[in-house]
């Protein structure tokens, strides 16, 4: 039977009205079929199936054709849950303004309404440092979020140390992820993505192997055509660039590798038997996606000149290229 993964894009949306209207065509464009998001700045109304938390501030977004057969009853504060095509998936934002003993109280609460439930996603935005995931030193804040999620059994599964917030006053890790494990190694291709997302947070993105009786009715890879037609080379040197393969077997290595290519296809060309490149929100056109290429190329020349006596001139240009 062919192997049938869900794609996840985890975001914190810095409640800004441009990186939720953005992130609506970044998911179509990257074929995701889940996304965890905090700090947002709407609900989106049906047919989205849309589960937040009672304050709004973290949400999962789950596309058409992906079952949810459980959900949180929306009454929880800073975090939301629901059981996706068999896997218990979290989204927390723990923000900045919480007190250490009511971020305590946020870990007991997560921990409590996990437990019990297998395999486990916790994914989020915790305002938490840690040596473990990339920052310099260990705060109180990363010191009670490892002992907590210790309890869970849970790994973390971010690599490297890619910052995943990017602002005036620095950069950091913050955006997590950690996965039970008896799902880390279903986890795939997780990466901090350079797609732009008019926030101060990059976006995560990863694939999650689903068990044989919790596919999502999408096309094997082995039977899928697409139109070189269409091809759209930016979209698909983006994805690609991005590769980042973990050390494992020969067969795990190569189906990583095969999935990552079947994303760059999917998101730069149309199927074989559809005229349209992809599917886009109403209000998409070329001139707004050569803006996003020009804040991508903007975003990067600025990163490069940190340090360095051009980096004030390219801050400057890039604040401008997102105006």
């Amino acid at each position: 039977m062919t192997e049938q993964r869900i794609r996840v894009l985890q975001l914190n949306l810095n409640h800004c009205e441009s990186a939720q209207d953005l992130v609506l065509q970044t998911v179509r464009e990257l074929k995701v079929d889940v996304a965890i998001l905090s700090d947002q700045h709407r609900p989106l109304t049906p047919p989205n199936t849309w589960i937040s938390d009672a304050d709004n501030q973290a949400a999962i977004w789950v596309r058409s054709g992906v079952p949810v057969q459980r959900c949180s009853s929306g009454q929880s504060h800073f975090y939301t849950w629901a059981q996706i095509a068999g896997i218990y998936i979290f989204s927390i934002y723990a923000p900045p303004r919480l007190s250490h003993e009511e971020f305590i109280g946020l870990l007991n609460n997560i921990v409590d309404e996990a437990r019990g439930k297998t395999p486990v996603l916790v994914a989020g935005d915790f305002n938490a440092w840690a040596t473990e995931w990339g920052s310099r030193e260990t705060k109180p804040r990363g010191r009670e979020l490892l002992n907590s999620l210790a309890t869970l059994d849970v790994l973390l599964l971010n690599t490297g140390s890619e910052p995943t917030f990017v602002g005036e006053q620095g950069e950091s890790v913050i955006d997590l992820t950690f996965a039970s494990v008896s799902l880390y190694n279903r986890v795939g291709s997780w990466r901090v993505s350079d797609v732009y997302t008019s926030s101060d947070h990059k976006a995560i993105v990863y694939e999650i192997l689903l068990e044989e009786n919790h596919g999502v009715g999408r096309a094997p890879a082995g039977n899928r055509r697409w139109s070189a037609r269409t091809l759209d080379s930016d979209s698909f040197a983006e994805i690609v660039s991005e590769m980042e393969i973990r050390s494992g077997s020969a067969e795990n290595m190569v189906d990583e590798l095969m999935s990552t290519i079947v994303r760059a296809c999917d998101a730069s060309m149309s199927g074989g038997r559809d005229r349209r490149r992809r599917e886009s929100v109403y209000w998409w056109n070329d001139d707004i996606a050569e803006c996003r290429r020009d804040c991508i190329r903007a975003r990067k020349y600025a990163q490069r000149a940190r340090g360095r006596p051009d980096e004030v001139i390219r801050r400057e240009e890039f604040a401008d290229a997102r105006r």
